[in-house]
């Protein structure tokens, strides 16, 4: 292969390997606080201290975390489609490390296998991608 067809195919490979991971951020980004909160998550209660609108028929619900005596407050917050009252106590998992990473609901309603093949496929596949249009640069 002489050096321009490897030029414009490292140049094409870069870029295709840069907007696959790019565009797979948020993904990976809700894949890794999911599987994270499955493994690691404890269950416990979170009150709804504030709310307003986030546009799209969704609310953005602010949640403070009950956390044991003496610990910091953290709070998070939900996308949710029905306003939820003041002061109302839901159900949450939370990691003990970081409880700012919560999710209300259950353990066993986390399910993060859904996005694991884009994530995989797209997000690492990428990055295979852009490093072998970095190495086929280097090497032409």
């Amino acid at each position: 292969m002489n050096s321009d067809a490897a030029f414009i195919v490292s140049c094409i490979l870069q870029v295709l390997g840069f907007a696959a991971m790019i565009s797979h951020i948020g993904i990976f980004r809700d894949y890794r606080r999911l599987r994270n909160l499955a493994r690691h998550g404890v269950e416990g209660e979170a009150v709804s201290t504030a709310q307003d609108y986030a546009g799209a028929g969704q609310y953005r619900v602010q949640y403070e975390v009950r956390l044991a005596d003496g610990e910091s407050k953290a709070e998070f917050h939900a996308l949710q489609r029905v306003m939820a009252e003041l002061g109302t106590v839901v159900p949450v998992v939370y990691d003990r490390t970081k409880p700012q990473r919560a999710k209300t609901g259950f353990l066993e309603d986390i399910n993060y296998r859904p996005d694991q093949l884009s994530v995989f496929v797209f997000g690492y596949g990428g990055v295979a991608a852009y490093l072998m249009g970095v190495v086929l640069l280097v090497l032409s």
